[in-house]
């Protein structure tokens, strides 16, 4: 079936013209809201009624008075002008809108290593929103998230994308104030014998890992224990003890010297890193541009 050819209309700027002056009851208040002359709107309407072979107003020293043509054409005009003007500003919505992007991350990954860099993020990527949600439960991507950062030693299949970040090396940090009145005499593990150790119940088996690579069975009996490395590390900084913790999260507490190592160089490393995982079957662009930059990132600040 040939569709029907539409009819010809009249320039848009002679509809928009009558649509105004009888609207508004002058070509004066017509030609304010369109930004032009009256003469202009005058020559418009006058264009327009000479496309459709109708007088479309009475022209008086003082006024204008639509005739019954114009009576019946004006709502049928108006309306499809405003249906227009709404459907180019939802399509230039949708088109400038901010393209979504949530992540979830353990909280001493987002607030030791993802927030100090998310305003050069921002900056690179202008036209993605993203959500951070920091929690220590193990999340799926999926329908409510778009990726997530875990700690292991990778092997996540199926439809999984998985980006190695960095490796995993903690030390032991304490705050400058907690050395001075806690000396740490030598270098070794043994070292913190009798100091009180802080532990994130996110990694419990920490500290034993850390004495066991030494041969140390045990080194303190005193022990804190908080929900995740955030609040270790925050202990920490406030002379509460010494905590293990990874140095790319805690690197700008280092650079301030809020934190300071004292058994440096000593660190553990036992495998574990940091991954980026998601649905590589479901990656949009907003997720794409964050891997690129987060991978950057990591390759020049997380040593």
């Amino acid at each position: 079936m040939v569709p029907m050819a539409r009819a010809p209309l009249p320039p848009l700027n002679g509809l928009r013209a009558f649509e105004a002056a009888a609207r508004l009851g002058s070509f004066a208040a017509a030609a304010a809201e369109l930004g032009v002359t009256p003469g202009a709107v005058s020559q418009q309407v006058r264009a327009f009624e000479a496309r459709l072979g109708a007088l479309l107003f009475e022209r008086r020293p003082q006024s204008l008075a639509p005739t019954e043509a114009a009576r019946a054409l004006l709502p049928v005009l108006t309306e499809a002008l405003d249906t227009i003007a709404a459907s180019l500003l939802r399509l230039k919505g949708s088109a400038t809108a901010a393209a979504p992007l949530r992540l979830a991350s353990p909280a001493g990954f987002a607030a030791g290593f993802l927030l100090p860099r998310l305003d050069r993020f921002q900056r690179r990527a202008p036209g993605v929103a993203l959500t951070l949600t920091a929690t220590e439960r193990l999340i799926e991507p999926g329908s409510d998230i778009d990726a997530t950062i875990r700690f292991g030693r990778a092997g996540w299949r199926g439809e999984l994308g998985c980006d190695f970040l960095f490796v995993d090396r903690r030390i032991p940090v304490c705050s400058p104030r907690y050395v001075q009145s806690h000396p740490v005499s030598g270098g070794a593990a043994e070292a913190l014998a009798g100091h009180t150790l802080l532990e994130a119940l996110s990694q419990p088996e920490d500290w034993a890992d850390f004495f066991g690579v030494s041969g140390i069975v045990t080194a303190s009996t005193r022990r804190l224990s908080f929900g995740d490395e955030r609040l270790a590390a925050e202990a920490a900084a406030r002379g509460l003890g010494v905590a293990l913790l990874d140095r790319a999260l805690i690197a700008d507490q280092l650079a301030s010297g809020s934190l300071v190592a004292p058994l440096a160089p000593a660190e553990m490393l036992r495998g574990t890193g940091w991954f980026l995982v998601y649905r590589a079957v479901a990656a949009s662009d907003a997720l794409q541009q964050f891997r690129a930059w987060l991978l950057d990132e990591c390759e020049g600040g997380a040593a």
